[in-house]
């Protein structure tokens, strides 16, 4: 692993390249799920080995740095605990806005092209 580099390509290969505790800081934006522009890439939320590779090479106390979109930062969370969707809300207004945003996720993929 070079220090000071910038690698391209698939973050998971090329993270499982890198030893235990070797990152101080990971900055990223990953696809948020929202299928942007139609693109296939963009269809769902990184999966949960992602997030175990980061955390292995990431140095005990070292920061990360992650974008989500507002819409869809939850289904993350629910990945990794395994939950099909996981919320908590006071205002029952937000709530009809949350129980519309996750009956859109359960679209097929086919109808969000």
């Amino acid at each position: 692993m070079k220090l000071n580099k910038i690698y391209n390509g698939d973050c998971l290969k090329v993270m499982k390249t890198f030893p235990d505790n070797s990152i101080d800081t990971i900055i990223t934006d990953p696809p948020y799920g929202l299928s942007f522009m139609g693109k296939k890439w963009d269809y769902d939320v990184p999966k949960v080995e992602l997030w175990q590779e980061a955390l292995r090479v990431l140095k005990p106390g070292g920061t990360a740095l992650i974008f989500a979109g507002s819409r869809t930062q939850h289904r993350m969370a629910c990945k990794k605990t395994g939950r099909p969707f996981i919320g908590i809300e006071q205002d029952k207004e937000y709530c009809k806005i949350a129980r519309c945003r996750i009956n859109a996720t359960r679209l097929e993929p086919k109808k969000l092209f």
